[in-house]
């Protein structure tokens, strides 16, 4: 799950520098106007795709993808108005919003191809859909591992076959063992009732059932930052480019 969350925010992170290193520059190396919109725009949906899709995933941030939290979104700059209003007459169900702005992705590189604000060749064109398709997957995979993990009632019988086991060990063990008998509990006890909490672990590594009280669980918070962060990285990186300068002087 770790693994498919670090290659989500890759496949964004790599759509976007395809964008950037592609749109239209004047004489001086530096991005048109129109080439700083569409940078602009690709980097808003890249943010708000990540983030609807975590609020389908995810209980703790399901509250995004509730028309509040589509308003408080929009507040807080994430989307315009525009996109706001297109959202809630989508009529997508709520786990499923994060499809909008994941076409809006394609649809506006395809857009400023034709407009000429980008570079349109067979070649770019072909890379900016293999990465769509490679998030589209990934994304997808989230959910299917979470739908395709073992049945909760197997957890149930695991549960009971090690809380028994732990409890007999003493009475087991005592014949044999006598007085060490409690030593060799201790380490029997410790083993498996971690082992046992491990498996929780793994088994609901978003922690949408609430086991805080012993689980270690992966903060989409962070992940949501750094996308955030990174949306914006090639836009300035690539602002302006200093062999063209050169070549001006030359």
């Amino acid at each position: 799950m770790y693994q498919l969350a670090r290659d989500v925010q890759g496949k964004i992170s790599d759509y976007n520098l395809l964008v950037v290193t592609n749109a239209k520059r004047d004489e001086e190396g530096a991005l048109t106007l129109e080439a700083e919109q569409l940078i602009t725009d690709i980097a808003c949906y890249s943010r708000l795709f990540h983030i609807l899709m975590w609020a389908g995933k995810s209980e703790r941030f399901k509250v995004l993808g509730t028309p509040d939290g589509l308003k408080r979104l929009e507040s807080r700059g994430l989307m315009d108005s525009r996109q706001l209003e297109v959202l809630q007459s989508s009529k997508l169900e709520q786990d499923q919003l994060h499809t909008a702005p994941l076409e809006w992705l394609m649809v506006r590189a395809n857009q400023a191809m034709e407009q000429g604000h980008m570079a349109g060749d067979t070649a770019t064109k072909g890379m900016l859909l293999k990465q769509m398709v490679a998030l589209r997957d990934k994304s997808r995979a989230i959910t299917d591992k979470q739908a395709g993990r073992m049945p909760l009632a197997y957890v149930n019988i695991v549960q009971v076959l090690v809380d028994t086991f732990v409890i007999t060990a003493p009475i087991a063990l005592y014949s044999r063992l006598g007085d060490y008998s409690v030593f060799a509990v201790f380490f029997i006890t410790i083993f498996y009732t971690g082992l046992n909490s491990l498996a929780k672990i793994f088994l609901d590594p978003l922690n949408n059932e609430k086991r805080r009280t012993y689980s270690i669980f992966m903060d989409l918070g962070v992940f949501m930052r750094e996308v955030n962060g990174q949306s914006r990285e090639y836009q300035k990186a690539g602002r302006d480019l200093p062999f063209y300068d050169a070549k001006k002087s030359d």
